[in-house]
């Protein structure tokens, strides 16, 4: 009998489950729907990809993701296992490709953005699979309260009424006990299972400078802790420059954001990886679904908006439970620089239409038409020509994609992919009757093998043209005839981000933006970066305990931040401090307090009860201190 532990070791090569790993895929497994919070790094794949072996039919998940989903379908593929993957970044012939693959072809793992799930067609083939369990991952995007809430998420339970059957699983790495409420209500949880694994990274040393010049910091950190590292930067403009700097003081790295290349992103994300080049300066667009357990650093030149993603983005250090470090750092100004950021993220109605509608007229788009279609789409040029704040006009898309209306799709993975679109036969038949396609057709199965017969596959024109040794255009230009008289499907990369619509498009005086859940959500960010804010200026908790309380979790002092190292570094003082002042007899604590430090109670008490219980000093009946040797 194949058991959990099994397919563990053969798909994975692990012998035992992390912890909470087990409990929550015999959940699963017993049929249960399951709520399960595990911290970033914690494995919540494994939860559902285990029991999606164990069960007959397929297992759908549900992620926002699109880098991710694409990197799990990979992985997936490498250990032998059929998935295949849907979202914005595909057009309707992969799309229906992928769909009747679920249902013809053998696929164990459909991994489908949430607005993909709405549309007809899918629900239409969704009835004919045979599900075995529905996965939602970053189960608080369902969450008004959360802190990435995404509309579309709230269409699943419309998912759920066609597999009333079917356990589903929700996966979050930061979820508050709102959040959980909310997710366990809007996925339409039979009953409430929760198993959740702690969010502590007790290996991790957390802390926060602040600084008057953070760039001559950010150099001295990355000299004093060596190893690999990740330094977070919010614009992309700073990648660039912050990159630049490093290199130029002897600290290899490369950089990354949304908007580079596929390739390019792939070659840099391989580099990084493998070690062949130390450091990677990133906007928070780089780290989803990243395996690389050995990095030692992680440093924020800007605080996030909120604590989740602190957490997140912090806890890619040290996977590989050595000691590493997560710094923050700030500058006197940076208080006000975020809440004029958090105003600007929230536009008023009017800019929202007025953005709306210029879209419209950019893609020249009828009321009516447009459902689901995308375009490739360049904000730059789109805010220039309609004459548009683009710092506005990004949050704008956000929210609009909050609305469910419109979503901009980056170029993350918009490779060219290919389909030979007849069978094997028609394909000969075809070659022998046209022989300038022979060599050329032949060359393209030498390198990508008869899976084209069976699914698109990603494909590089520049790698062609050199295994054929013809000219990159002459390459763009075959494949676009075989497209055209229908011998491949041709899905030419853009390279650009995409607009996709997500509704029909509307008559802008008819559009309905809901102004109430508009100003609670503004509300809830407000609080968001209060708390975040309020963790950078707290220096006299215990940083992991900040971080844990957040999210209603206790733990001890975690001996490592910067918190708790100056303590330990005070209290040596103390040490010396109490020892001076009892020499001359008996003291009271008010006069200890008043003599070395009221501001520093903690610290001073601390130190008392540490010398108390190492029987340096004793209290009389008085209640007064004195040396133990007095």
């Amino acid at each position: 009998m194949t058991t959990p532990e099994l397919i563990l070791k053969k798909y994975w090569g692990y012998e035992s489950f992390r912890p909470a790993q087990e409990d929550i895929i015999r959940s699963v497994l017993g049929g249960e729907d399951t709520l399960a919070l595990l911290p970033t790094g914690g494995g919540k794949s494994i939860c559902y990809q285990v029991p999606g072996l164990l069960k007959e039919g397929i297992c759908i998940v549900i992620t926002p993701l699109i880098a991710l989903m694409n990197d799990q379908v990979a992985a997936l593929k490498k250990r032998g296992i059929k998935a295949v993957a849907i979202h914005s970044g595909l057009d309707m012939r992969e799309i229906d490709n992928a769909l009747n693959s679920c249902i013809y072809g053998g696929i164990k793992f459909l991994y489908c953005s949430p607005e993909r799930v709405q549309t007809e067609l899918f629900k239409e083939r969704v009835r004919e699979m045979n599900v075995n369990l529905l996965a939602v991952d970053e189960a608080h995007c369902i969450s008004q309260w959360g802190h990435d809430f995404r509309p579309s998420y709230l269409q699943l339970k419309d998912l759920r009424s066609l597999l009333v059957e079917v356990p589903v699983l929700a996966l979050t790495a930061t979820a508050t006990v709102k959040v959980q409420e909310e997710i366990q209500a809007e996925l339409l949880f039979k009953e409430k299972h929760l198993f959740k694994s702690s969010f502590a990274r007790p290996n991790i040393s957390f802390s926060v400078r602040w600084v008057e010049d953070k760039e001559v910091k950010l150099v001295e950190v990355l000299q004093k802790i060596k190893g690999s590292a990740i330094v977070y930067v919010r614009s992309r403009k700073g990648v660039r420059d912050i990159s630049k700097l490093l290199n130029e003081n002897k600290l290899p790295s490369t950089f990354f954001h949304a908007g580079l290349q596929p390739d390019e992103k792939e070659e840099r994300q391989k580099k990084w990886i493998h070690n062949r080049v130390r450091i990677m300066v990133a906007t928070n667009a780089f780290g989803m679904g990243i395996d690389k357990p050995d990095v030692r650093l992680v440093v924020h030149l800007e605080a996030p908006s909120s604590l989740e993603d602190y957490y997140q983005e912090a806890g890619r250090a040290g996977r590989d439970g050595k000691l590493s470090f997560a710094v923050l750092l700030m500058h006197k100004t940076d208080t006000d620089q975020m809440e004029q950021q958090l105003a600007q993220s929230h536009p008023s109605i009017d800019f929202m239409k007025r953005v709306y509608q210029s879209v419209a007229n950019h893609f020249q788009m009828a009321v009516g038409s447009g459902y689901m279609v995308s375009r490739p789409f360049d904000i730059t040029e789109f805010c220039h020509t309609f004459e548009l704040d683009p710092i506005q006009t990004f949050h704008s898309f956000k929210r609009l994609e909050e609305e469910n209306l419109l979503q901009l799709v980056d170029s993350t993975m918009r490779h060219s992919r290919l389909k030979i679109s007849v069978d094997n036969t028609n394909l000969y038949k075809f070659q022998v009757a046209n022989a300038r396609f022979d060599a050329f057709i032949k060359g393209i199965l030498r390198l990508y093998g008869g899976g084209l017969f069976s699914d698109f596959m990603i494909i590089s024109e520049t790698k062609i043209a050199g295994f054929i040794e013809m000219e990159v255009k002459q390459v763009y230009a075959l494949l676009e005839k075989l497209n055209a008289i229908g011998i491949v499907s041709y899905v030419r990369a853009s390279g650009k981000p995409e607009m996709l619509f997500l509704q029909p498009r509307q008559e802008v005086g008819r559009l309905f933006l809901d102004s109430g859940r508009l100003e609670t959500l503004k509300k809830n960010a407000s609080a968001r970066l209060k708390a975040m804010l309020a963790y950078t200026q707290d220096d006299n908790t215990c940083r992991m305990q900040q971080l844990l309380a957040y999210f209603n979790q206790d733990f001890g002092l975690c001996g490592k931040c910067d918190v708790c190292l100056d303590k330990k570094h005070k209290g040596d003082d103390y040490y010396e401090k109490i020892r001076e002042r009892l020499a001359s007899g008996p003291v009271s604590l008010e006069k200890i307090l008043e003599n070395i430090g009221s501001k520093r109670k903690e610290i001073v008490l601390g130190t008392l009860r540490a010398m108390l219980d190492a029987g340096m000093i004793i209290q009389n009946a008085d209640k007064l201190y004195l040396l133990s040797n007095q």
